[in-house]
């Protein structure tokens, strides 16, 4: 929930602060840039809000219950990062009809932190997948 919260307050701040004057951190690789994105990642399949929010939802149900199911607490951290990120991005989906991004690193799309959670834990999963760490179900 930490995770929800943290990204909430930081978008309030980038809808309050960075609409009218980005502000350009180390040398102008990084700004913090307010965008509204009625897409999904790098935009793609914009429009489609109704789409998102059901395949977010769905998603979020599901790693829920793996979330309870498992007993390994790095298998429930990845899953856990994605939910509170997905939960973020939801909640803009639903309360504004779009997400507010803010952080721009000039060789990638503009993201927020939900969107930084969510790839963390992706990462974190696939990372314990490999070494044979995580497996569905248990320990």
């Amino acid at each position: 929930m930490s995770t929800f919260v943290l990204d909430q307050i930081t978008k309030a701040r980038a809808e309050n602060v960075f609409v009218d004057s980005p502000v350009n951190l180390l040398g102008g690789i990084l700004s913090l840039t307010y965008v509204q994105n009625r897409g999904g990642a790098f935009s793609i399949l914009e429009g489609k809000r109704r789409f998102f929010i059901t395949v977010s939802i769905i998603l979020i149900l599901f790693l829920c219950y793996m979330i309870f199911k498992s007993t390994n607490n790095l298998y429930r951290l990845s899953f856990s990062l994605i939910v509170g990120g997905a939960i973020g991005n939801l909640f803009d989906r639903i309360d504004k009809g779009y997400v507010v991004d803010f952080i721009d690193i000039k060789v990638i799309p503009v993201f927020n932190l939900a969107d930084f959670f969510i790839t963390c834990g992706v990462l974190l999963l696939i990372f314990l997948i490999l070494i044979g760490v995580c497996k569905i179900g248990g320990d």
